[in-house]
């Protein structure tokens, strides 16, 4: 009886009240559907002609939480030290995880694009794959549904470059910030926690201070993103959203261009591809493709742009329409650029043009035009002469958005 008391004496029940975590920015529930956790993988192009050099990349899709900062670093292990573009959509999530994102990617130096990755189907018979296998799946990359709202802006800040397509909206907003207050129960014996029970979690709002704030324009300003975005960041409320228009996402710098994800692909798998038989030369000699970049009076440009062999097989001539819609813009106070390597070949529209204006102009020599047979891409500026009311802005066009360049190329480039 004795040592019954003595046991029950020792046995002393304690209940304990704390806080055992708080967590920073994330992203009230009525701004965003819901989402899964991030998923983030290597997936190889399954475009039916490129083996065997398809083009890889990393697709990041889902919610940012506390976790995925790990999961990137294991996926960035398994690339092997290869810059893959870094495809990504998101809502946002856990900001502290958004800044160790960007921080990571930009220490890996990779570009970043918000895009979307749509997987091909398992193989009959592949057991092993799932949406989450780390690497191993095929899939398309293109825009349809693809944004980044949220905390998802710090892992695109962390890009070293960062492409944008005009379908796919940026937001921002407002921090959310909360506690997680956890009770528990514990049991002692002798002094010694013996059993602890959870009795109950709840979360509660709190002020977001603005020393988060500074925090955010700090880490923009490493990545170098102008801090002023943090007043836009500041303009919605946590239960709203500020899609960023193009002119505020090309003044805070927080994108570099227009590039989409598909031509993001298509240029990293022009830049892959074993040379193959040069195709047989036809009889026209054109080359087209629409390109977005640029704003007029606030509204986005696409500029048609015609390559054309020019007369006497002497270079190539490149027509650029721009317009809004179906509308063409006079183009007397535009100027357009073509930079292929290190050659730079600028548009000539005499001034005193009056609307409608013919289209610009840029003569390419054969040396310029030719070396796109092996860089596979070209860099196109779009913007003002002095006085206009447009928006610079400049983008990464892959051969692959001309049609029918090669047989060009061969045409005007042929030995």
């Amino acid at each position: 009886m004795k040592r019954t008391a003595l046991f029950v004496s020792a046995l002393c029940l304690t209940i304990l009240f704390g806080i055992l975590s708080s967590q920073a920015g994330q992203t009230a529930a009525g701004t965003r559907s819901k989402s899964a956790a991030m998923r983030i993988l290597i997936v190889r192009s399954a475009a039916a002609d490129c083996e065997p050099s398809c083009a890889e990349w990393i697709s990041a899709e889902g919610d940012i939480t506390a976790a995925t900062p790990a999961l990137l670093r294991k996926v960035l292990k398994a690339t092997g030290g290869r810059k893959l573009p870094f495809i990504l959509t998101s809502p946002g999530g856990d900001v502290a995880a958004g800044y160790a994102m960007g921080r990571l990617i930009r220490r890996a130096g990779l570009e970043v694009t918000v895009g979307r990755t749509v997987l091909a189907p398992c193989a009959p018979g592949e057991t092993k794959c799932t949406d989450t296998l780390m690497k191993g799946r095929r899939g398309f990359a293109n825009n349809v549904g693809a944004f980044c709202n949220s905390a998802c802006v710090f892992v695109l800040a962390g890009g070293v470059a960062r492409h944008v397509f005009w379908v796919s909206p940026v937001g921002v907003h407002q921090f959310a910030t909360s506690r997680t207050l956890t009770r528990w129960r514990q049991t002692t014996l002798n002094g010694r926690v013996i059993r602890r029970d959870i009795v109950s979690v709840s979360r509660i709002k709190v002020k977001t201070t603005q020393a988060q704030y500074d925090q955010a324009a700090r880490f923009f300003d490493e990545m170098g993103i102008d801090p002023g975005i943090n007043e836009l960041v500041q303009l919605a409320g946590n239960n709203d959203i500020h899609v960023m228009d193009r002119s505020e996402l090309l003044a805070t710098k927080i994108i570099t261009d227009g590039q989409d994800a598909r031509g993001q692909i298509l240029k990293l798998q022009a830049a892959l591809e074993v040379p193959k038989t040069p195709p047989p030369v036809i009889a026209s000699a054109t080359s087209t493709a629409d390109v977005p970049a640029g704003l007029f009076e606030g509204k986005a440009m696409i500029s048609h742009i015609e390559l054309r062999q020019a007369a006497e097989g002497n270079g190539v001539q490149a027509s650029i329409t721009p317009s809004i819609g179906d509308v063409a813009l006079p183009v007397a106070d535009l100027v357009a650029i073509f930079q292929i390597d290190d050659t730079l070949a600028l548009s000539d529209t005499p001034g005193n043009i009056l609307p409608p204006a013919p289209a610009l102009t840029i003569a390419l020599a054969p040396t310029a035009f030719c070396s796109l047979g092996s860089s596979r891409s070209l860099r196109f500026t779009i913007g003002p002469k002095a006085g206009s009311s447009a928006t610079p802005e400049t983008v990464m066009v892959s051969t692959g958005r001309f049609r029918d360049l090669d047989a060009l190329l061969d045409r005007v480039c042929r030995k």
